[in-house]
C-alpha cells in the first residue's frame, strides 16, 4: 500500500465556556442548536481515519503497529502518538490553569507527556485580551497558593492584548487563560490534563492548588506575544510561527500554489484556517485532496505535495505541525 495524506474524524467537546463558531463556521455537529461547542479536536492519538484502505484506524494503533513507516523515524523516540490538533472556541472565559511538564505528569498522573502548546488566533473581538504569565507581584509560590483559597490569583496575572494572527507559545508550566471573544487554533502535546487554578465563579468545577502549585513555573515571568511577519516566495508567503523542543509550526498563505514536501524522518499536520483549494501530489503517488476551512490531514513522511489555492477572494492559510 502507497502512503497517501490521512483525512481525520474531529471530535467536538461540548464545554460550559463554548459558542456556537465550530458549528456557524466549521459545520462541527452538535447534538441540539444551542449547545455550546468549546473545542474541536482535529488530530490525535484516538483519531479516527476517514479514508483510503487505513479507514476505521485509529492513529494510536497505527503508531503501535508500525510507528516508522506511517509517521517517521523520528516518531519512534515517542512513546506514542505525540500531537494535539484543536479549533478553540472561547464564547467565555476559560479557567485560569496551568500544565504540567513531562516530568510532573509522569510522576503526578502515570502519563508520558506534560503540555506544552501555542495558541495562532484566528479571531478576537475589539479590545480582547489574555491572561498570560505572572506578572512582577507573583514573587512566590505561598502567594499564590494564598491567593488561590482566597479566589484572588487575578491580581498576580499578566494581561495581553491579542488580535487576529498573533501567536501565544505556552510552555509547560505557564499560567494563563484563553478569554472571551477569541478564537484559535491550538497544537500541543497529545495530553488533557489540566491544573485549573480559578474559574471565574463557576461552581462544581474542580480548582486544583495542591497539583497546579507544583506545576507552575516561576522562572519564565512577562512572556510575550508575537505576530510572526509572512515572507513572500513567487506565489504564496510563509512564516515560522513556532518553533519549540516538542515540536515546529508554519503558516502558508497561497494565492497560487506552494509546492512543499513533508520531512523524510516525520509526519506533518495541517490544518485549513481560511480558504479553499486542493492537495495535490506532485511525483508522489496519492489522488488530489480538496480542502476547505476547518480541514485537517496528516501527511505520512516524506510526500511531496503542493497546496493550490482554487478561492477567488480568500488565500489559502494552512498551519502545517510537526515533532522536532
Amino acid at each position: 500500500m502507497n502512503l497517501y495524506p490521512l483525512r481525520l474524524e474531529p471530535q467536538v467537546k461540548e464545554i460550559v465556556w463554548g459558542g456556537r463558531w465550530l458549528a456557524e463556521e466549521l459545520g462541527r455537529p452538535a447534538a441540539n442548536p444551542e449547545a455550546k461547542l468549546g473545542e474541536s479536536w482535529e488530530a490525535y492519538s484516538d483519531s479516527l481515519v476517514t479514508n483510503g484502505p487505513l479507514a476505521g484506524r485509529k492513529l494510536a494503533d497505527l503508531f503501535n503497529e508500525d510507528a516508522a513507516r506511517y509517521f517517521g523515524a523520528k516518531s519512534q523516540s515517542y512513546p506514542k502518538f505525540p500531537l494535539l490538533v484543536k479549533f478553540i472556541d472561547a464564547r467565555e472565559n476559560l479557567s485560569v490553569q496551568v500544565h504540567p511538564d513531562n516530568f510532573l505528569a509522569q510522576q503526578l498522573e502515570n502519563y508520558p507527556y506534560g503540555k506544552t502548546e501555542f495558541w495562532y488566533v484566528m479571531k478576537a473581538q475589539p479590545g480582547a485580551e489574555i491572561c498570560y504569565g505572572l506578572n512582577e507581584t507573583a514573587q512566590n509560590l505561598d502567594q499564590l497558593e494564598k491567593a488561590m483559597s482566597e479566589l484572588d490569583l487575578l491580581r498576580y496575572l499578566q494581561k495581553a492584548p491579542v488580535k487576529e494572527g498573533d501567536v501565544v507559545y505556552l510552555p509547560a508550566g505557564t499560567v494563563h487563560a484563553l478569554t472571551k471573544g477569541i478564537v484559535v487554533y491550538e497544537l500541543q502535546q497529545d495530553t488533557d490534563i489540566t491544573y485549573r487554578l480559578y474559574d471565574w465563579g463557576r461552581v462544581g468545577r474542580q480548582i486544583h492548588i495542591e497539583k497546579g502549585l507544583k506545576a507552575i513555573k516561576l522562572d519564565n515571568p512577562n512572556p510575550k506575544v508575537t505576530h510572526p511577519a509572512l515572507e513572500p516566495k513567487e506565489s504564496y508567503a510563509s512564516a515560522r510561527l513556532v518553533e519549540s523542543e516538542y515540536f515546529t509550526a508554519d503558516l502558508y498563505s497561497v494565492t497560487d500554489r506552494a509546492e512543499l514536501q513533508a520531512k523524510p524522518d516525520s509526519f506533518t499536520l495541517l490544518s485549513v484556517l481560511e480558504g479553499s483549494g486542493t492537495l495535490e501530489p506532485t511525483t508522489s503517488l496519492f489522488e488530489d485532496e480538496p480542502l476547505a476551512k476547518g480541514q485537517t490531514l496528516l501527511m505520512p513522511p516524506g510526500l511531496d505535495f503542493r497546496l493550490v489555492s482554487t478561492g477567488s477572494e480568500k488565500p489559502l492559510k494552512v498551519i502545517s505541525g510537526t515533532i522536532r
